[in-house]
């Protein structure tokens, strides 16, 4: 039987929240699995165990390499093919990008599929470009393996102060003359640190982690506890 072309249904999912205006949903329990979904960015971040919803981001951030958090990786690209959606953009730490190629080769060989996707290994203090105007970084953690957390940026150009208040036909002629009447302006907006312990906070390389207008850090205990978005 051939899949219809259709995203998988998440209309049975938990309702939400609203943090300054983003819904967040996602699911978290220490150990089993992680994954936390911004879905007006279309980016997830981590995917332990591949949840519905997850399919349909375009963009998959990955923390590091522990099961709870990369274990529904391959689930997730092959759904992605399944609905013939468009490959996904995966970003993981660079330390285990090839070992993440060796998996999918492994996938591969099994299942007879392509698991079309374009992987991205960052390193700290990295970035790359989502889109025009929404750009990821790396930033350090700190976790009993490799590990690093992820800032979102809104990259957006801005008119320079001694230019607001000219008309339009002004404005058009000082671009066509070579004049540089913007700026840039970077806004870190969503910070996710995935498992790590405090130590990221005092890391003076992180400050705009603390900067960001949210932040989701991930809580671990001795026993697993778990959070429903």
């Amino acid at each position: 039987m051939e899949p219809k072309n259709e995203q998988p249904n998440s209309s049975k999912k938990a309702k939400d929240l609203n943090i300054e205006g983003y819904p967040v949903g996602g699911l978290s329990i220490g150990g089993h699995e992680t994954c936390i979904i911004f879905p007006t960015l279309k980016v997830a971040f981590d995917i332990g165990r591949c949840p519905p919803r997850a399919v349909s981001q375009d963009f998959l951030l990955i923390s590091h390499a522990h099961m709870d958090h990369i274990g529904g990786l391959p689930m997730y690209v092959a759904t992605r093919g399944l609905y013939r959606m468009k490959p996904p953009t995966i970003i993981v730490p660079i330390s285990v990008k090839e070992d993440v190629e060796k998996l999918f080769e492994v996938h591969r060989k099994m299942d007879h599929s392509e698991l079309k996707h374009n992987l991205i290994g960052l390193d700290v203090g990295e970035e790359f470009y989502l889109r025009k105007d929404l750009k990821v970084k790396a930033f350090r953690t700190y976790h009993v393996i490799s590990s690093q957390g992820y800032i979102l940026y809104y990259v957006r150009q801005k008119l320079k102060p001694e230019y607001i208040g000219l008309s339009g036909n002004e404005i058009k002629n000082l671009k066509s003359s070579g004049v540089e009447i913007t700026y840039t302006l970077t806004e870190p907006e969503i910070a996710f640190t995935g498992d790590t312990m405090s130590d990221f906070i005092v890391d003076e390389s992180n400050t705009d982690v603390l900067r960001a207008r949210i932040l989701v850090i991930e809580v671990n205990d001795v026993y697993p506890t778990c959070l429903n978005l």
